[in-house]
């Protein structure tokens, strides 16, 4: 039995007759590539004169049938880097440099010079990405146009005097990572310099790193050290969106029933987009993928399993951040899988928009160019052959939406795309907005934020947010964790680590405070070294919060690893109120408040015998204690009643 869905999407050896394979069992298919075309380009341009260098391909596609078409040139206008890059999240008008008209053409071809090299062989043996390539280019022109400005012809006039002042002009409005994004295309005509035709004289930073020079490691040197600058998402944040996803979910049935009945009308057409927009929200907070790769799943590319007894929920996409397009495996909850299948019902219509193009694509390059090189619809052969790759590419994505900028085979103004980067930002505020929340949500905050919850959670002083969309393998080891799958994103491991650490360190960092009032047996022994002067306490916290073990017992922090009680303080809270391995800070007091109370609960029962009442007693006091040394006020009589009276109701 044939699909004619797979055999459109999938690539095939021809333009038509590919096999049929069922989509489930294949990950996307990948773009075919002008290896040969591309292997005749040099990777030095040392000699080559420039008539001979604006001929160089720099760009190419491949179609089904092994014709390779050349889509950007050293000496063209306008470089499309769109074939070299793998994440299908970005916008076409962000793979392309336009390079200016009114730049001097030394600069500009330097400037081309540089990039063409850093792309074939990367300043350090290894070539840059395609997206690279186009951001720095993007941005560099900006830093070309400043130059063209002050007069100077070629980037032998350049001096570090004339940088400086740039950046410094710079550095009030933008952050050192956009500053060097501008001027990293001068970086490259420096390293580059045999390969530019008008070489920098001096080194155009003089004599420092690029970051250093636009202020990159000066945070370095302040008291805290380099902090992390994505925000957290507040949990009562989440509660909101949580709450909002789950309820768009809920009414994701009845939407898809009206809308393959053809009974969906203008007004509920918000609430569908509203349902992909949930789903993608949902799978970022509870998997930790990136944009790039959330946007990257497939139909079917989900999977359940068991190892050892433990039940896992493997979600698999393609990291390109850091690995070019390497498939990766996220684990994720079980309600998540859910979520997806909804998506996959969300998708259909317009997968099968993307089967129609890719036909009306095949069928155009099968007629062949006219006269003028150009098809029926006004692409040059280079153009449809790679949109025919990428419809090919992400005819089984599930983030899809409709692109007003160009047109497809119906001929209605828009085609079907992934969700860029940048789209999914904008939807995501939207989507805080509709659940009534004021915060500025974002892509890259999702993945910190789960980095966050999960280690917190480890740590145990943090609550679930919404219990059934967190990860239940909180109690499991990091090794045991990693070694559950083979395919797993490794950095995502290190960000869990850097967040614990950076949990611990500010916890020892809020002990350290002169004014912190802390209880149990070890939290005074910290108040006491508090008079010892440290050479450098920073340094000092940071190596204690990478050797400590810290676990949160709801009411105590307990540092005892194995040892001491062996866990019995989780369940008998005065246990934690005089061990030497026991922390009490201020964040707990409100609950010592309520374990006080149930303490006089308990004193207050008169008929078990001694052994009750001596126990009452001691509990009682050393509850008293900790609130006493926390400097809160002990609960009075009327309080008590209070809560024995309603749980008593209860």
């Amino acid at each position: 039995m044939r699909s004619t869905s797979a055999s459109i999407l999938d690539t095939p050896q021809t333009l038509s007759g590919a096999r049929a394979v069922p989509a489930t069992s294949l990950p996307a298919p990948r773009a075919l590539r002008a290896f040969e075309l591309l292997a005749a380009q040099p990777i030095s341009l040392v000699g080559i004169p420039p008539a001979e260098r604006d001929a160089i391909v720099v760009t190419a596609v491949a179609d089904a049938a092994g014709h390779e078409h050349p889509v950007s040139r050293f000496g063209d206008r306008v470089w499309d880097l769109a074939p070299e890059i793998e994440a299908k999240n970005r916008k076409g008008s962000a793979l392309k440099i336009v390079w200016p008209d009114d730049v001097p053409k030394a600069l500009i071809d330097d400037a081309k010079a540089a990039l063409y090299c850093a792309q074939r062989r990367g300043p350090h043996g290894r070539k840059w990405s395609g997206s690279s390539i186009a951001d720095i280019g993007r941005s560099g022109v900006l830093a070309l146009r400043y130059l063209a400005q002050l007069g100077l012809a070629d980037f032998s006039q350049v001096r570090a005097l004339h940088l400086s002042d740039h950046i410094a002009d710079l550095r009030r409005t933008l952050k050192p990572v956009s500053v060097r994004g501008r001027l990293q295309i001068v970086d490259l005509v420096w390293t580059f310099h045999t390969e530019v035709l008008h070489p920098l004289l001096e080194h155009p930073w003089a004599g420092l790193a690029l970051w250093d020079a636009c202020g990159g490691n000066e945070d370095n040197r302040m008291p805290s050290g380099r902090t992390g600058t994505t925000p957290v998402i507040p949990r009562s944040v989440q509660r909101i969106l949580f709450a909002y996803c789950e309820a768009s979910l809920a009414q994701a049935d009845e939407l898809f029933q009206a809308r393959d009945a053809g009974g969906l009308g203008a007004p509920k057409r918000p609430a569908m987009t509203s349902i992909r927009n949930a789903v993608l929200y949902l799978l970022q907070i509870s998997s930790g993928m990136r944009n790039s790769e959330s946007t990257g799943v497939t139909s079917g590319c989900w999977r359940t399993e068991q190892r050892n007894g433990v039940t896992y929920h493997w979600v698999r996409t393609r990291e390109v951040k850091t690995t070019g397009g390497t498939e990766v495996d996220f684990l994720v909850p079980p309600e998540a899988i859910r979520a997806l299948e909804i998506l996959q019902r969300y998708a259909q219509p317009l997968q099968a928009r993307l089967v129609g193009e890719a036909r009306w694509l095949e069928d155009l390059m099968a007629q062949g160019p006219d006269l003028t090189g150009h098809l029926c619809n006004g692409m040059k052969m280079a153009e449809a052959a790679h949109r025919l790759n990428h419809v090919r590419e992400i005819g089984r994505h599930l983030v899809l939406g409709l692109n007003v900028k160009a047109s497809d085979h119906l001929g209605t103004g828009s085609r079907v795309e992934v969700l860029s980067s940048a789209s999914c930002g904008y939807q995501l505020k939207q989507l805080a907005a509709a659940a009534g929340t004021e915060w500025n949500l974002a892509n890259h905050q999702c993945r910190r934020t789960f980095a966050y919850n999960v280690a917190n959670s480890r740590l145990g002083r943090m609550g679930l947010v919404f219990l059934k969309w967190q990860l239940k393998h909180a109690s499991m080891s990091w090794t045991q964790l990693y070694a559950a799958s083979p395919h797993q994103d490794h950095a995502l491991y290190r960000e869990f680590e850097e967040e614990m650490a950076d949990a611990r360190l500010g916890l020892l960092e809020s002990w350290a405070h002169s004014d912190a009032l802390l209880s149990g047996g070890a939290g005074k022994k910290i108040m006491q070294t508090r008079t010892r002067a440290a050479r450098d306490l920073k340094q000092l916290l940071r190596q204690t919060a990478e050797s400590i073990e810290l676990r949160s017992t709801g009411h105590a922090w307990c540092i005892s690893g194995t040892r001491g009680c062996h866990g019995q303080g989780v369940y008998d809270p005065s246990m934690c109120a005089g061990c030497s391995q026991a922390i009490i800070d201020q964040g707990q007091a409100s609950a010592w408040q309520m374990i006080h109370l149930d303490n006089l609960r308990l004193a207050a029962i008169t008929d078990c015998g001694p052994a009750v009442a001596d126990k009452a007693r001691r509990v009682v006091e050393r509850s008293t204690q900790v609130l006493r040394d926390l400097g809160c006020a002990l609960p009075t009589d009327d309080r008590a009643r209070a809560y024995t009276a309603a749980l008593e109701g209860a």
